[in-house]
């Protein structure tokens, strides 16, 4: 893993999700890149073409002076944090905040997208949605979705991974190793038996041959009738930090009537998701 592209709105919220972006880039050796997007007004009106110009350009420069301004607090994050050696690349563009979050990640060729969520609730969040959420389920590369109260410790001790015992959960497998390495983390691999029956427990079995070797881990199928609840309970029971699943992209009757599993969790949990996107693996 070679760079990390942290988005971010500035704000006193976004900056526990930097404290996250900042440990992982130490642990694995990459580059961190901070992203601010913002987006110009609309200006409707017959005016000359050159007075709108002038009408941008100063925009621009005052959203270039206000960025100017919130570095220095980021630097005093990763200071006071203890990573002051960390190489960390400052952004700035204009534009749709996911959009531009998703075409700036393809050109900076990043490897791990980490950014704050505030959730949502209710229909709120089933038809609107939120920049984190958009993002964890288009990004073509992982997403770490981390909520504005997650605590951490400085360490990623446990990551549970969410099984569903499919062929590509094999791969994003070999990418959470990358990550649980240098933390020296346990793996728990997590499948939810909704359907209560004792063969679920011999996939697992089965699952568990076709992955490559890693010596910290733990394999459970949990019985239960409600995927979010038995997650967190899993996750709070065993002093999970960050929970994994590979998300897919939803049809048009899916995005009606089937609302997207890591999404919802990115909403409703305090620890933070790692979205694996299906189409990258």
């Amino acid at each position: 893993m070679k760079k990390i592209l942290f988005p971010t709105d500035l704000s006193e919220a976004a900056h526990q999700a930097f404290i996250y972006a900042l440990h992982l880039a130490d642990k694995l050796k990459a580059e961190l890149v901070t992203l601010h997007v913002y987006q110009k007004p609309e200006v409707r009106a017959g005016g000359l073409p050159h007075t709108l110009s002038e009408f941008y350009e100063q925009y621009d420069l005052d959203e270039f002076e206000n960025f100017k301004d919130k570095i220095p607090q980021l630097r005093k994050v990763q200071e006071e944090a203890g990573f002051a050696h960390l190489n960390v690349q400052h952004r700035l563009e204009p534009g749709r905040t996911v959009e531009t979050v998703l075409k700036i990640a393809k050109t900076e060729q990043a490897d791990l997208i980490v950014m704050g969520t505030t959730g949502a609730r209710g229909l709120k969040e089933i038809f609107m949605g939120s920049v984190a959420g958009e993002i964890l389920e288009n990004a073509d590369c992982p997403v770490l979705a981390v909520p504005e109260k997650a605590v951490f410790d400085g360490e990623i001790d446990d990551i549970a991974f969410a099984v569903s015992f499919e062929e590509e959960e094999v791969k994003a497998f070999e990418q959470l190793v990358e990550i649980a390495r240098p933390f020296n983390a346990k793996m728990h691999c997590v499948n939810v038996d909704l359907a209560h029956t004792a063969s679920y427990t011999q996939r697992m079995h089965a699952f568990r041959e076709k992955l490559p070797t890693y010596d910290n881990l733990a394999f459970e199928v949990v019985d239960g009738t409600d995927l979010k609840d038995v997650l967190i309970g899993y996750m709070q029971g065993h002093g999970v930090d960050i929970l994994a699943m590979v998300t897919h992209k939803r049809s048009f009757f899916q995005e009606l009537f089937r609302y997207s599993h890591a999404k919802e969790m990115s909403y409703h949990c305090n620890m933070p998701i790692l979205s694996i996107p299906a189409h990258t693996l």
